[in-house]
């Protein structure tokens, strides 16, 4: 690896452009020490995002391109999060146990799992964590636009946890299983688990420590049943691909992304990649727990 290089000013309020959602200066910060091996202290790059944000002349164009993709976004994260609304359980299913068989002890999880999580996104550029067994563990980057929608749901289930007690009663238990936004933030716990090699028990788990609830516990016998997730996962995949395909549009057109980010084919139009764009286009990260630092991405598939 090369040394580590002082950029620019025209460096950085270059890469400053190049974000196209706000993560925080924090998480900007270390995306762009990572990315671009930069020595950058928070006040220099403060001091910069305010020259930005001064130097952008706003136009006719500029003040509409972001009110068009915002509602793109709304769009999309109202399309994805419609729940399960048929035969929904009223309490949980306490019989219930995974078809699964590991070696290892389940993970041990931080003392206050929620806290812990929403400070790992605040200091790093991936998106959330999971606890694995064994050496590592697993953090997951997201679509920045489906990193948006999920920032959204998971504020939304806050405001909602705020000022309860754990363990969460079964009719709350109930409330959040019924809400299509817990119910699509666990389905990025469950994929990013599935694609990490965790036992899926390890993920339910760990999402009610944080969050009050095992959707797992939740699920119906025709939700678990193998046919009925494979027809589920491919409506939940064409709702993606159908509220996606606009986003792209939108970004390249407005120029949101940089020019080429966004391949097109021959009459302008978004080429959708179901590996990099997919409902599922995940980054999974291993991160030793030793050392706490990042030891190479798994096989993206």
């Amino acid at each position: 690896m090369s040394p580590p290089t002082v950029p620019t000013d025209e460096q950085v309020l270059s890469e400053i452009k190049t974000f196209t959602v706000p993560l925080g200066r924090l998480k900007m910060l270390n995306a762009m020490r990572s990315k671009n091996n930069w020595i950058l202290s928070d006040a220099r790059l403060k001091r910069l995002l305010a020259e930005a944000n001064d130097s952008a002349t706003p136009t006719h164009q500029d003040s509409s391109e972001p009110v068009d993709i915002v509602s793109l976004l709304t769009a999309y994260g109202n399309a994805v999060s419609v729940p399960w609304t048929q035969d929904l359980p009223a309490r949980p299913n306490a019989t219930y146990e995974p078809d699964e068989r590991c070696d290892l002890p389940p993970p041990i999880l931080p003392a206050n799992p929620l806290a812990a999580q929403l400070q790992f996104y605040e200091e790093s550029t991936r998106f959330f964590i999971l606890y694995g067994r064994g050496e590592y563990d697993y953090a997951v980057t997201l679509n920045s636009d489906v990193g948006i929608v999920l920032l959204t749901f998971q504020e939304r289930l806050l405001g909602f946890l705020k000022g309860k007690r754990m363990p969460l009663s079964v009719d709350q238990q109930r409330a959040l299983n019924e809400n299509g936004g817990v119910q699509t933030m666990f389905e990025y716990y469950e994929a990013a688990g599935k694609k990490a090699g965790i036992p899926a028990s390890d993920v339910g788990r760990q999402f009610e420590a944080e969050y009050g609830i095992n959707p797992l516990r939740w699920r119906t016998k025709e939700q678990n049943d193998p046919a009925w997730r494979k027809a589920y996962d491919g409506a939940k995949e064409a709702i993606h691909k159908k509220n996606t395909i606009p986003l792209l549009r939108a970004m390249s057109q407005n120029l949101v992304v940089p020019r080429g980010m966004i391949p097109v084919d021959k009459n302008g139009n978004p080429v959708y990649d179901p590996k990099i764009n997919g409902r599922f286009s995940l980054i999974i990260t291993k991160v030793s727990k030793a050392t706490g630092m990042e030891c190479g991405d798994l096989p993206r598939n």
